[in-house]
């Protein structure tokens, strides 16, 4: 019965979609490889799908100031130095223009960003270009005719 249920739980965690059987975009978290560091999620909402991009672009530590007062026999109220990581957030809609196919083919997807991080005009409307390849997901974003993304990603499993 216990290989039963790990075998069970072994194939949901591929996440299989409900349309064809194949893998799911929504199921994972991609992460992307070299610096900046990016992190994308594709949330299945029923009837649309989500776009978070996460970029952590830089790391700044942050140091209490030279003239902090520091109270006698309470340690824990002198502060602490700390990293702060810088990032940027974009989260909106996407539009596929057609069913998104996994054997390597060019999918092409409209993307309405309407919350951002730093704040930023909104709604801006990108495009983007998704490939499934050996693998990974090779994302382009563009605005207009500037890439404002272009980036390798490898699948993390999140939950």
């Amino acid at each position: 019965m216990k290989i039963k249920l790990i075998i069970f739980f072994v194939i949901i965690s591929f996440g299989y979609s409900k349309a064809k059987g194949g893998l799911s975009l929504t199921n994972l978290k991609w992460v992307s490889e070299g610096n900046p560091k990016n992190e994308v999620w594709f949330q299945d909402w029923s009837g649309y799908v989500r776009l978070f991009v996460t970029t952590f672009s830089d790391t700044l530590e942050v140091d209490p100031g030279p003239y902090i007062t520091e109270t006698k026999n309470k340690p824990y109220l002198t502060p602490k130095s700390y990293d702060l990581f810088q990032r940027k957030q974009l989260i909106g809609n996407i539009e596929w223009d057609n069913e998104f196919l996994w054997d390597g083919a060019k999918n092409t997807f409209t993307w309405k960003v309407d919350r951002s991080n730093p704040k930023i005009k909104l709604p801006v409307s990108y495009i983007g270009h998704a490939t499934y390849k050996d693998g990974q997901l090779i994302l382009e974003i563009k605005k207009d005719s500037q890439t404002i993304y272009s980036m390798k990603l490898n699948p993390v499993s999140y939950y």
